[in-house]
């Protein structure tokens, strides 16, 4: 079973550039446009927001009144039998709320509004950054299938030639044998490079909501973004800021909720022996004897003090990584001007002549291997270099996000 797994994906490999050119290509920009559509998160996030938007309009509100309808002196002996001596009463209270305690809770409610918002373009931005990651991964990953398709040809050519030139007497078997161990490297190259093609494949089809099995990476990188101002915040700064905010404004929320809030209620009341009617009033005070109604005080400000801090760290990550994805790129692009210019084209020419030698006999079978390698080596560097960049490109951006 497994030999013919095997055998099915090498056949696979084999048709790897077919593939490649009957599937739609998917450019970066629609892959961003299906994941915000089909992602989790972003799913996740927007849902989010819309609880925080009703949180924020639930605390604009005041307390409810409360309806009370009391029976006494019912249902007893005596004279208190049945509803003789019945006293009815029905009032209604309501609470007051004192110590701006409702405008601490619509500052609550406003930051962490504000929390949500922020969230949710944190989500887009990291959305986004892996798309584009995958989607260069992608690209990287059908290159190197497209190149490990053209090592085979190369290798199944060469093993022709050298059975041809062992035939004619011209080489010793020896080159044949070294020839088919090439072939056979190459043949399995191509099956690793398939399976990761594949595993490219499916890591942007979860994030785009599709199963196609010939998935295609086209377009250009992320567009570069421009430089920010040291002293930008990020998007992760600003995430944190909303987190402090939102504990700055739960120790005024707490501190409002240590003045205890006053119930009144009032009220009409009827003797049922008599058929008099009578007023009653009342007002009540929590007594906090047990819990002190300010310990929310000190637990609002501890959980200030560690977002105060997180704001701190997020502004260092921000610095490192700007820097960091600034050096990687330049670095990259470097690398790309270098490798695919002068050094290329010779390793080009180099496997040309040596193809040339070696039939001719001119050169060893173990020249035209070394500038096989050679050529093969610089090819690899370049889609790795195209990768490093690209990968870069969408760090930056992420980091740049506003």
């Amino acid at each position: 079973m497994l030999r013919r797994w095997c055998v099915s994906l090498f056949a696979s490999a084999l048709v790897i550039p077919v593939s490649s050119a009957l599937a739609e290509p998917v450019t970066l920009g629609q892959a961003l446009d299906k994941s915000l559509q089909a992602s989790p998160r972003i799913v996740r996030a927007q849902a989010q927001l819309r609880a925080a938007e009703a949180r924020a309009i639930q605390a604009r509100l005041r307390p409810n009144p409360e309806l009370e309808l009391e029976l006494e002196n019912f249902a007893g002996t005596g004279p208190y039998d049945v509803f003789r001596q019945t006293e009815t009463t029905l009032a209604v209270s309501q609470e007051f709320e004192l110590g701006g305690e409702r405008r601490a809770r619509r500052g609550v409610a406003a930051a962490e509004l504000s929390f949500a918002q922020l969230s949710l373009r944190k989500a887009e931005v990291d959305l986004a950054y892996d798309v584009a990651a995958a989607h260069a991964e992608l690209r990287a990953a059908e290159e190197r299938a497209v190149l490990a398709r053209s090592n085979i040809t190369r290798a199944e050519e060469l093993s022709r030639v050298a059975g041809l030139l062992v035939d004619a007497g011209r080489d010793p078997p020896l080159r044949k044998l070294r020839a088919d161990a090439l072939l056979a490297e190459a043949r399995a190259e191509a099956l690793r490079t398939f399976g990761q093609l594949l595993t490219a494949r499916r890591r942007l089809g979860l994030l785009i909501a599709t199963d196609d099995p010939e998935l295609s990476a086209s377009g250009s990188d992320v567009p570069p973004t421009g430089s920010l101002p040291p002293e930008a915040a990020s998007l992760d700064e600003r995430l944190a800021a909303a987190e402090r905010d939102t504990s700055t404004a739960r120790i005024a929320l707490a501190r409002a909720e240590g003045m205890p809030n006053i119930t009144a209620s009032g009220g009409v009341r009827r003797f049922e022996e008599t058929g008099d009617h009578a007023l009653v009033m009342g007002v009540s005070v929590p007594l906090p004897f047990k819990r002190s109604v300010r310990s929310g005080v000190p637990i609002a400000t501890a959980e200030r003090d560690a977002a105060e801090a997180a704001v701190l760290q997020a502004r260092l990550d921000t610095a490192f990584t700007r820097r960091e994805a600034e050096n990687l790129l330049a670095a990259a692009h470097e690398r790309v001007t270098a490798l695919s210019g002068a050094g290329l084209r010779e390793a080009t020419e180099a496997l040309r002549v040596a193809e040339l030698g070696y039939r001719a006999g001119k050169f060893p079978l173990l020249e035209l291997i070394e500038a096989q390698e050679a050529l093969n080596r610089a090819r690899l560097a370049v889609i790795d270099a195209q990768l490093d960049r690209a990968l870069a490109l969408a760090a930056l951006a992420r980091a740049n996000a506003q």
